[in-house]
């Protein structure tokens, strides 16, 4: 995966800097460019970037003198300079690393190469800037005082507590850990772990075995968070979130005792139903549920380690913002959860969701990195919607699903139509299961035209809804609740098989040369018996591996590039097509494009749409085309609507055209229709724009 950066392209060929723009600017990082030296000083000085491509050979003003010029400068000289050029002497490299230069880069280069050094010395430039962070931070930890560690632990939103192994006492805490507990410093200090809890704890265990079970775990560097109910001197006992770890001593064996008084579910509806039980002529209160939208992929990247961090972050940021307005839960997995005691009316609870939103928008400092979260927020208001805390809380979720499907900022207030939308699509998932098994489902094909021939050379299969009451259902609507509800898997099997079935019937009336598109979902394409159920479809239906072209959209491919990979490569040795949908719209790196094993690249709509109005957009198109077929790609423009955009897609070469121009998506026996009448058409006569 690139490791994200601005780099500065310098270089007097205009051909060579837009290429280089625009195969770096489709790794996701953030380019700029200059055509002499003097031109990248400037820009240097008031944006330094991560790195810097510099041209070896320039008039006025060569690399070497541009590259000697910023290492002289401290604002510049640690920015890594890699040089472009065509020469490869020794001489010229001794000179380039002299002027401190970092890497030398052959024209013409290697696209996989050039990316390769370019991420790694990104890399290794960060490594560098964190090393000097982490001793400089080391160094600084050296000269803390005492003083400075209790303004620390004074400072900390949670309850924090040192625990001396060795006596079995608490030796110190914080003015957090006096109010959770109910006990002063005197008081707590001193005392054993076991005289804080309850009798009964969420584990069952007896208090003093839970106790050294969990000190043993902190001592091998575990630190996962577990639940513990304290008792207070006044009886009163409150759910906590408990987390250890040890802290360095030369002494003694310590551990680190953070106490985050999160309620649990069962805590949040006892807080909730309280609130409902003295509601009578009391302001508004309300329910707000948090989903971390970005938190798998965080754990999965850095692990569970750093994603148990980044949720105590998360947990410590969200009751700081509560404050004294309320409760906060964790109701488990990524989802957390608020009560404001009072609010206003809903306009007040839907600005204090947007504060929450701010607050977990904010990058977080887990293990020395800023890790960035998204989040959708859904609130229900007590006691207009709902007569209990669970019924609240489940309007509060119908809001919360509404929320995450919004594409900015994704906060929902519970109506009564979201009731009534979310009771339809239970209704229209039934209905769905009952579509699939009992015929309702059928296929519409949009042909694809060949521009150098004119021909049909290939059909992609849309699948379609025919309700036998509502009428023709949009897969805008039925296709997200296949996915969310698991129904996608036997969905797209059965479009699979019907539309081999349909490819066979039209190879026997005679078009032997058609080519079959059939579009796989995320659940589809992480199926690991996609592979063998592909093959019993082609051995059923006769029809030939060559023949059947499966697409797969980019952001499904960049979820995870080796299964991606892999799965692609066992449909090549199968003999199947694979092509890459949307491409342009995702986050995929054209790097990748030299590992996966595909045939096609199918150019998004969006940009197509764009061509006219669009110049950025139409550069876009042109060199998607050009870079695919260097590599040997076919290129497809899909939803091509106007004799304009059909022109200028010639002019670029593209392969493969489909849109309403040519001929909407139609049932088999029209497009049979079309297909037929298509054959002696003449292809369209070459036009240039350039």
């Amino acid at each position: 995966m690139p490791v994200p950066g601005d780099i500065l392209v310098v270089d007097d060929t205009m051909t060579a800097l837009m290429m280089l723009v625009a195969l770096l600017s489709t790794q996701g990082y953030q380019v700029s460019s200059a055509q002499s030296g003097a031109e990248a000083l400037d820009l240097v000085q008031k944006h330094p970037p991560d790195l810097i491509l510099l041209d070896f050979s320039m008039p006025d003003m060569d690399g070497l003198a541009v590259c000697r010029e910023l290492k002289q400068s401290p604002r510049t000289r640690d920015i890594p300079v890699l040089f472009l050029s065509s020469v490869s002497d020794s001489q010229t490299k001794v000179d380039g690393f002299a002027a401190g230069a970092v890497d030398f880069i052959i024209k013409p280069f290697e696209r996989s190469e050039l990316l390769a050094r370019v991420n790694t010395h990104l890399d290794l430039a960060r490594l560098k800037k964190r090393l000097s962070k982490l001793v400089e931070e080391k160094t600084e930890s050296l000269r803390l005082s005492e003083q400075r560690f209790r303004a620390l632990i004074e400072q900390a939103p949670e309850a924090i507590l040192v625990y001396n192994l060795d006596s079995g006492r608490f030796v110190d805490a914080n003015q957090q850990a006096e109010k959770l507990t109910g006990r002063t410093l005197q008081a707590l200090v001193g005392t054993s772990p076991t005289s804080l809890y309850a009798a009964e704890q969420p584990d069952g265990l007896p208090v003093a075995e839970s106790v050294t079970l969990h000190a043993e775990r902190a001592q091998k560097g575990e630190i996962a968070p577990f639940e513990r109910i304290l008792q207070r001197p006044d009886g009163s006992t409150i759910p906590c979130e408990v987390r250890l770890s040890k802290l360095p001593s030369e002494t003694d064996h310590l551990l680190r005792v953070s106490l985050t008084g999160l309620h649990n579910e069962s805590g949040l509806l006892e807080q909730l139903n309280a609130l409902f039980a003295i509601a009578g002529d009391r302001p508004p209160f309300a329910a707000l549920l948090v989903d971390l939208g970005d938190f798998k992929f965080i754990n999965d990247v850095y692990g569970n380690r750093i994603g148990d961090l980044l949720l105590r972050h998360v947990a410590q940021r969200l009751r700081k913002m509560l404050g004294t307005r309320g409760h906060a839960a964790r109701l488990g997995g990524v989802e957390f959860a608020a009560i404001l005691t009072s609010v206003e009316n809903a306009d007040e609870a839907e600005s204090i969701a947007g504060q929450v939103l701010d607050a977990i928008s904010e990058p977080f400092p887990v293990d020395e990195m800023m890790l960035s979260l998204t989040a959708s927020v859904g609130v229900s208001l007590g006691p207009a919607h709902g007569a209990d805390g669970q019924e609240l809380l489940t309007r509060a979720d119908m809001a919360l699903y509404q929320a995450k499907q919004r594409g900015t900022r994704r906060i929902q207030v519970y109506e009564e139509e979201l009731g009534r939308q979310m009771r339809e699509r239970v209704e229209l998932e039934k209905s769905l299961r009952h579509a699939i098994d009992h015929g309702e489902l059928v296929l519409h094909y949009q042909p694809q035209v060949e521009l150098a021939s004119g021909r049909v050379v290939g059909v992609e299969a849309l699948v379609r809804w025919q309700h036998p009451k509502k009428g023709m259902i949009s897969p805008m609507q039925f296709i997200p609740i296949a996915e969310q509800s698991g129904l996608i898997l036997p969905l797209g099997r059965w479009v699979l098989r019907e539309a081999c079935r349909q490819l066979k019937a039209w190879q026997d009336k005679g078009g032997a040369e058609l080519r079959m598109a059939v579009n796989l979902s995320v659940a589809q394409f992480t199926d690991h018996e996609l592979p063998d159920f592909v093959a019993d479809v082609l051995k059923e239906t006769g029809v030939a591996a060559r023949h059947l072209e499966l697409e797969i959209t980019e952001s499904c491919t960049m979820l995870s590039p080796q299964q991606s990979i892999t799965m692609m490569e066992q449909f090549r040795a199968m003999g199947i097509h694979s092509s890459i949908d949307d491409f342009g719209t995702g986050h995929s790196a054209l790097a990748y494009l030299t590992r996966f094993p595909v045939d096609t690249l199918k150019i998004d709509q969006s940009f197509i749409r764009n061509i006219n109005n669009d110049e950025k957009g139409s550069a876009l198109c042109d060199t998607i085309a050009y870079l695919a077929h260097r590599m040997g790609l076919q290129v497809v423009a899909e939803g091509v609507e106007t004799q304009q955009q059909l022109t200028f897609l010639t002019s670029i070469h593209v392969d493969v055209v489909q849109g309403y121009l040519l001929c909407k998506p139609l049932p088999a026996a029209e497009v049979e229709d079309f297909i037929l009448r298509q054959a002696d058409t003449k292809p369209l006569p070459g036009v240039e724009y350039f």
